[in-house]
C-alpha cells in the first residue's frame, strides 16, 4: 500500500508539472518571455504559485525547461521526417507539407515556433538571444547533415544544361530552407491565414533545384 501511495505521488508530481510547462508555453508566447509573469503561468494551469515554485525555482528555470520539453515532444515527430530512407525529394516535400500543417492546426506547435522566432524577448535581453540562436543553430545543423551526402545541389535544372547554374554547398541550401522555414513560423505567429496555401507544393519547384540532379539514363 505504501508504495502504491508512492507511484500515484509521483504521478501526480510528473502531472502537475507537465501542466505547468503546458501553460507556460502559451504564455510565453502570447506575452513573451520578458513580460510574461508566473503567476499568470499558474493561474493559465490551475495551480497556486506555491506549485510552481517546488517544480521550478525561477522563470528562466522554466523556460529552460519548456524549451527542452516541447523540443522533444513537438518537433522531433516533424524533423523525423528527414531521416526515413525515401528519396530525399520525398522527404523534403513531407517535412514541409507536415510542417505547414502542424504551424495551422496545433497551437502547441505553433506556440512553440512563436516562442522561438518571433522576438519574444525583450530588446537586449542577451539569454533570450543566446537560447533562441542556439535553437535556430540547431535547425541549421540537422538541414546541413541532411544535405552533406550530396556534394553538388543544383539549382538549375540540370549541369551543363542552358540552365545550369553554379552549385549550391550543403551550408547554403540549408541557410535557404531555414529561411522557409523562419518565414512560415513568423506568418503563424503573425496571422495563420497568411501561410501558403495547401500542402508544400508551392515550394517544390524550389526544393528540386536544391537537389542532385537524377543520373542520367544509359
Amino acid at each position: 500500500m505504501y508504495g502504491g501511495r508512492m507511484r500515484r505521488t509521483a504521478e501526480e508530481a510528473a502531472q502537475t508539472r507537465a501542466e505547468l510547462l503546458d501553460a507556460a508555453l502559451f504564455v510565453f508566447a502570447e506575452q513573451g518571455l520578458a513580460s510574461a509573469r508566473l503567476a499568470d503561468v499558474a493561474q493559465r494551469a490551475g495551480l497556486t504559485r506555491g506549485a510552481l515554485y517546488h517544480h521550478f525555482a525561477d522563470k528562466s528555470a522554466l523556460h529552460a525547461a519548456v524549451m527542452t520539453h516541447s523540443w522533444t515532444t513537438l518537433t522531433e515527430p516533424v524533423w523525423e521526417i528527414l531521416n526515413s530512407r525515401a528519396p530525399l525529394d520525398e522527404r523534403l516535400h513531407g517535412f514541409l507539407t507536415t510542417w505547414l500543417r502542424r504551424l495551422r492546426q496545433d497551437d502547441r506547435f505553433r506556440a512553440l515556433l512563436t516562442l522561438t522566432v518571433q522576438g519574444s524577448y525583450q530588446a537586449g535581453s542577451s539569454d533570450g538571444q543566446a537560447a533562441k540562436s542556439s535553437a535556430l543553430a540547431d535547425w541549421r545543423q540537422r538541414l546541413q547533415a541532411l544535405f552533406a551526402g550530396h556534394a553538388a545541389l543544383a539549382p538549375g535544372r540540370r549541369p551543363g544544361g542552358a540552365d545550369a547554374h553554379q552549385p549550391l554547398t550543403p551550408e547554403s541550401a540549408a541557410a535557404h530552407l531555414l529561411a522557409w522555414l523562419c518565414g512560415t513560423a513568423l506568418l503563424a505567429a503573425t496571422d495563420p491565414a497568411l501561410l501558403p496555401p495547401g500542402d508544400a507544393d508551392g515550394v517544390a519547384p524550389a526544393l528540386r533545384g536544391l537537389l542532385p540532379p537524377e543520373p542520367m539514363s544509359t
